[in-house]
């Protein structure tokens, strides 16, 4: 068997959102899970939007994505180069083969008549296919209009009959060449077009396996006719859903397609989210969804890629009609997303089962961003700040959340902080009850103010008050936190320390009584 080669061959037009990047997870899973090559190509001969921006862009997103590419740009090798822009000359020699063996033909239409002739055949209920006036121009017919400086572009013989495409993922599929009609192949300005290009590309460089989205499925039909009128053997074809947003409607810029930066930037780790798009459209054996990459790299196959589309239900859209995700900042962007998600599910399963020193390192730049510890604590060997953040991770979806929790135990705590809704419950006869015989309980040495002797104190506070369940579980959150929820208490008090315990206590105890007057 040959080499397995897959390629994820994106235009440098924007930024890399969710469809971009899933094609090029699943090539670059499919070839380590065969032992072959994943190589990156940059399709950038649309000379109007392709930038040097975007293109950096896509490398380091798939760079924070860890996919890394075995040939390409940065990377070299022996098919190169690897970007379209750099390849001029190969297409043009082939395009001459094609034309010195009348499979494809110039053509000198202008813009303008080709638009017209468009109209007219929707107008009549025709397909908008070319209607092959300059297919039979005779070679002094065609000097002629060369010499008199005529634009023309290169289309391509289309053959009649019917174009049979095996697919891995949609099976057999069939097109009639009728309503596909003479196609270009090279635009009036030498650029190739997309169909011939990434035939003549994927044929130099071996690709053995093509796996993209559904939506290409209808060029597949023009591409399999190049290959044929070269002679060239075809790859196996693999078109995989499309993916869809929580409203099932297909993503678009303001409807959830948004760079992959932006979860980079809301503190998401690759891990989690390249776990979470391999789950889009694809199923893994042992039916078990929480992955590291090793696994995936090892159980990926692209015939377990289902044909129904794939919901990416990150943002709840029903609260951002109008809203373009794509231009939101990351503070922006937490605002739409739904908290239980399947990404958050297997983003917090994955925080959770980082090694200590990694997750350490991984969320102290969000932690300076909430610029509320010393700096002589911010510091990873810091052993107090190590303490309070590996509590808080059970609690963390992504590392920006860390915002959330981390003010509470370096910012004084503040009558004003205690929320509305926990101050209807101070009201309560029983809250200061529960407060007081609290605050008189933990009046034990500081060294002995761990978790469990916390929470034999909230115990025996239960038995001394006469309260049980909400009653005393929530005023003892309450007169602690100022919140009605949050991290395990005992744990929390622990980590606060002695001092500011008892200082909590001391302001919620005295606005629980102003409450009452």
């Amino acid at each position: 068997m040959s080499e397995v080669r897959t390629r994820f061959a994106p235009s440098p037009t924007g930024y890399l959102h969710v469809g971009g990047a899933r094609t090029a997870l699943f090539n670059y899973l499919y070839a380590r899970a065969q032992g072959g090559k994943f190589i990156l190509r940059i399709e950038d001969t649309d000379q109007e939007r392709s930038t040097e921006e975007s293109y950096h862009q896509v490398l380091d997103s798939l760079k924070w994505l860890h996919l890394s590419w075995d040939e390409g740009p940065e990377v070299g090798g022996a098919y190169g180069p690897y970007r379209q822009s750099e390849r001029l000359e190969i297409y043009a020699k082939y395009a001459e083969e094609l034309l010195a063996q009348k499979k494809a033909y110039r053509c000198f239409c202008t813009a303008e008549e080709l638009e017209t002739k468009k109209a007219q055949r929707e107008a009549m209920g025709l397909p908008p296919v070319y209607d092959g006036k300059c297919r039979n121009l005779s070679e002094e017919e065609i000097q002629k209009k060369i010499s008199q400086a005529m634009g023309y572009t290169i289309r391509f013989r289309c053959p009649s009959g019917e174009i049979v495409v095996d697919d891995i993922v949609q099976g057999q599929v069939r097109f009639d060449t009728s309503l596909i009609g003479d196609f270009i192949i090279v635009k009036s300005d030498g650029f190739p077009s997309y169909n011939y290009a990434v035939v003549v590309d994927d044929h130099l460089m071996k690709i053995s396996h093509v796996i993209r989205g559904v939506g290409h499925l209808s060029n597949t039909p023009r591409q399999i006719m190049i290959y044929n009128a070269f002679g060239w053997p075809e790859p196996a074809w693999a078109h995989v859903s499309e993916i869809v947003g929580s409203d099932h409607k297909k993503l678009s810029k303001r409807h959830g397609a948004t760079a992959i930066t932006a979860f980079r930037d809301l503190g998401y780790q690759p891990k989690a989210f390249n776990n979470y798009m391999a789950l889009l459209g694809w199923s893994p054996p042992d039916g078990k969804e929480f992955m590291t990459m090793a696994t995936l790299e090892s159980v990926f196959d692209v015939a377990r890629c289902s044909k129904s589309p794939a919901m990416f239900d990150v943002f709840d859209l029903s609260k951002a009609q109008d809203v373009e995700f794509a231009k939101l900042n990351s503070h922006e962007l937490e605002k739409f997303l739904f908290a239980k998600s399947k990404l958050n599910w297997l983003s917090n399963q994955h925080i959770r089962s980082t090694a200590d020193d990694e997750y350490i390192r991984e969320i102290l730049p969000f932690v300076k961003a909430v610029a509320v510890v010393p700096a002589d604590e911010m510091d990873a060997n810091n052993q107090r700040l190590r303490s309070i953040l590996l509590s808080l991770r059970v609690y963390l979806d992504y590392y920006q959340q860390i915002e959330r929790y981390i003010g509470d135990f370096y910012t004084p705590f503040e009558i004003k902080n205690v929320d509305s809704s926990a101050r209807q419950f101070m009201k309560e006869d029983f809250f200061l009850v529960v407060a007081e015989t609290f605050s008189r309980l933990i009046d034990i040495d500081k060294e002995s103010f761990t978790a469990s002797q916390i929470k034999a104190k909230m115990e025996e506070t239960g038995r001394v008050s006469g309260q049980k369940g909400k009653n005393l579980f929530m005023s003892l959150r309450i007169a602690t936190t100022g919140k009605m929820e949050g991290l395990e208490l005992p744990v929390y008090l622990e980590l606060l320390g002695y001092d500011r315990v008892r200082e909590r206590l001391k302001t919620t105890i005295a606005l629980a009584r102003k409450l009452r007057e």
